[in-house]
């Protein structure tokens, strides 16, 4: 088994217009003889269809949903990154190329990650150009906030409806193309299978959502952009649609799955309330930035409610054990040591302070509790039996990390 991932070799900085000066280009007169199967059309799959279809080249576009506005995309809240440095504190290729590294857990491959980077401030410039209405500051210029796994202000946003703007815009790219006849639409359409050749992905088998009829579709090469295999975790915010078939279908034709393990699931999320809602409630990420979090510094402190305990009495453990950030990524924050005896009274909290108190627990390592013990402070802070709680998950687990969360949620609702 070869892992090969056809990033370019040589000095970081260089490799990537290096390797597009020495690709071999496609005549315009000889784009019109190649297809391309596009699976997926969120903002990746919508994107990909839109921009092939503009160079030139033939584009089926498929996906299971009645429209391509239905994908999975229109979820994003929080905001798109780029490293223009508007703000002028400090921003850079560079930089966001070290925060995204350092963010993802030093798990991403580097050299993709640098072309992100360097990519970014164009998809930025794409986006304004389809007319998605990013937010702009008083002057008129985009305007930027910070958010997790940043040191910088460097995300563009539209309010907290940032992914589906950026889907409209990509949607109206995708239209566009299918008017002018490059792109040809295939809506209600399951992956069943993939078509490989001689090593090669030349076609894929469908199922007809609204006929059940099987139909096959080939082209000169395949792109899958369907998304993740979120719903796999015990808590997530992600539609149930979001089912990783088709990705499962690709890997077992022997594609290979990169870095199984680092998947976006966002542990911040708050149960439904009742059968009007089909998956959980997202909570922004943006508390961990602009929005700081805090432990008392005294454990007789525990019985007051927030607003009553003093500022100099709040201990900003993020900020004291990592000093240049006020907070870093969730992966990063789980390791911070906890330095309060506090932490270790969480049983006694009051259910008026469990926002406050269980959520810096989170990241202060509670993922090492054991369940029973995660079951008591769920339990005594939501004054309810925790009917749903796993108990025989090892100590560690993602479903552990997500308990604290659920607890605020509740105990808030």
């Amino acid at each position: 088994m070869i892992l090969d991932g056809k990033a370019p070799v040589g000095p970081i900085e260089k490799t990537w217009d290096k390797h597009r000066f020495d690709m071999k280009l496609v005549n315009p007169s000889n784009k019109r003889k190649f297809k391309v199967l596009v699976v997926g059309t969120g903002l990746a799959g919508g994107a990909a269809a839109a921009s092939l279809g503009e160079l030139g080249y033939n584009v089926e576009a498929f996906c299971y949903q009645d429209s391509a506005r239905r994908a999975h995309s229109i979820a994003a809240q929080g905001g798109i990154n780029a490293a223009k440095n508007y703000p002028n504190d400090g921003d850079s290729i560079y930089r966001l190329f070290y925060d995204t590294i350092k963010g993802g857990d030093f798990r991403a491959r580097e050299a993709d990650v640098w072309r992100l980077a360097q990519v970014s401030n164009n998809i930025i410039d794409q986006c304004v150009a389809q007319g998605v209405p990013f937010a702009r500051d008083y002057a008129g210029y985009l305007d930027n906030r910070s958010f997790g796994s940043a040191q910088v202000s460097r995300t563009f946003y539209a309010r907290g409806l940032t992914g589906q703007q950026l889907l409209l815009g990509a949607y109206s790219a995708l239209s566009r193309q299918v008017k002018a006849g490059t792109v040809k639409m295939f809506e209600r359409m399951e992956m069943l299978d993939l078509v490989v050749v001689d090593g090669v992905a030349k076609g894929i088998t469908c199922r007809d959502l609204v006929s059940g009829e099987i139909k096959s579709f080939w082209g000169d090469a395949v792109c899958l952009a369907t998304g993740g295999y979120v719903n796999v975790f015990y808590l997530s915010t992600n539609a149930m649609g979001c089912s990783v078939t088709a990705a499962w279908k690709a890997s077992k034709k022997g594609a290979f799955m990169a870095n199984p393990c680092y998947t976006q699931i966002h542990p911040t999320c708050i149960p439904q309330t009742g059968d009007h809602q089909s998956k959980l409630t997202l909570m922004s990420e943006s508390l961990r930035n602009d929005g700081r979090c805090w432990v008392p510094k005294k454990k007789e402190d525990c019985d007051k409610a927030p607003g009553d305990i003093p500022e100099d009495a709040r201990d900003y453990y993020l900020s004291v054990n990592i000093p240049p950030l006020v907070t870093w990524h969730r992966v990063i924050s789980h390791r911070v040591p906890p330095r309060s005896s506090v932490m270790m009274s969480v049983a006694s909290v009051p259910a008026s302070a469990a926002f406050t108190l269980i959520t810096p627990l989170l990241l202060n390592g509670l993922e090492r509790t054991p369940s029973r013990s995660v079951t008591a402070i769920f339990s005594k802070c939501t004054r309810r039996s925790p009917t749903k709680m796993p108990t025989s998950v090892p100590c560690g687990s993602i479903r552990h990390r997500t308990i604290p969360w659920v607890a605020c949620g509740l105990t808030t609702t």
